[in-house]
């Protein structure tokens, strides 16, 4: 294996997550846990100082990762809106009709 073999590993990981991310989908989330994982367990086996021949390596994973950062922003925006917005019309719902009254979470009979 070469020295730049897991650098450029570290970019094949950033693409996949940029393209999980940019096309996120709830049902592949476990995808992007096990891909974080991965990256960790990389990221840990790599020298204090890289070679000097991963410089190209790590600014290509750089990049990624700003993107990905970026992507990741946007989409916990639209997640958030989304959210705000359910919650509305939950409410809006409840207003509508006699909703069951809530039910306790912890049973304080003893």
């Amino acid at each position: 294996m070469s020295e730049t073999a897991p650098y450029e590993r570290l970019v094949e990981l950033a693409e996949r997550e940029l393209a999980l991310v940019t096309a996120f989908e709830p049902a592949r989330l476990g995808e992007l846990v096990a891909l974080q994982q991965t990256r960790t367990t990389l990221v840990a086996s790599l020298p204090e100082r890289p070679p000097a021949e991963a410089r190209d390596a790590l600014l290509r994973t750089h990049e990624l990762q700003q993107r990905v950062t970026a992507a990741l922003t946007v989409l916990c925006d639209q997640l958030g809106r989304d959210l705000t917005g359910l919650d509305c019309r939950r409410r809006a719902a409840r207003g509508y009709g006699g909703s069951a009254p809530a039910q306790p979470l912890v049973d304080w009979a003893g």
